[in-house]
């Protein structure tokens, strides 16, 4: 089994070619209840500047620009072809809002310390390679009282990618790695079916200013 899906682990963590194409629409089919319940927690301000890691398609980063008018949509993913796709999905459907998506890596983000107001990532997590490091990077890009979130799958039952609780057993570590950080952290979990739910995991910086 673990050999029939190794090409297919492949595919969605660097999607590529005319399978990585396919592969896009899946992630889109597969994901869009966790990136529409992900969006519907994200409160940017009006004019904020956002950043998603591993955006692939794009879906996430459309559903939040038509949530709340943004001034800068921004992400980093590894695969050229979803940036590429990405880029003709949001042109034209973000609103005012400025777009710079990169080919990249969470552990390493082309941009400058605080520039960003919220930072997420969407079932991307449990694919870095150097989960530290990349959490680091994202704290570091986000403002002053800015948030940084995780959005983490947990099957409820066996599938064939993930034990069930996997998702539930991620999320407390990366509640640990936040808090040492020195992020405020809290979580909320949303049920979506007695088979599958979503864990949010959400670290704000230190430093708003208080009205």
């Amino acid at each position: 089994m673990t050999e029939t899906l190794e090409p297919h682990m492949h595919q969605a963590a660097n999607p590529r070619g005319a399978a990585g194409v396919v592969m896009g629409w899946l992630m889109q089919s597969l994901n869009s209840v966790q990136n529409r319940a992900t969006v519907e927690a994200l409160e940017p301000p009006p004019g904020a500047a956002v950043l998603e890691i591993g955006f692939g398609p794009g879906q996430a980063l459309e559903m939040l620009a038509n949530k709340v008018p943004l001034g800068l949509v921004a992400g980093v993913d590894h695969s050229a072809l979803m940036v590429a796709r990405a880029r003709r999905r949001l042109n034209g459907r973000r609103g005012d809002a400025a777009l710079d998506l990169r080919l990249g890596e969470a552990g390493d983000l082309p941009f400058p310390d605080e520039k960003f107001d919220l930072a997420f990532a969407v079932n991307s997590f449990h694919l870095w390679p150097d989960q530290d490091r990349a959490l680091a990077e994202m704290t570091g890009v986000l403002k002053p009282g800015g948030d940084l979130v995780l959005s983490i799958r947990d099957f409820r039952v066996a599938g064939r990618y993930e034990a069930p609780g996997k998702g539930q057993e991620t999320a407390r570590r990366a509640v640990e790695m936040l808090r040492d950080l020195g992020l405020q952290v809290r979580q909320r979990e949303i049920v979506h079916s007695p088979r599958r739910a979503t864990f949010l995991v959400r670290g704000r910086k230190c430093g708003r200013s208080e009205a």
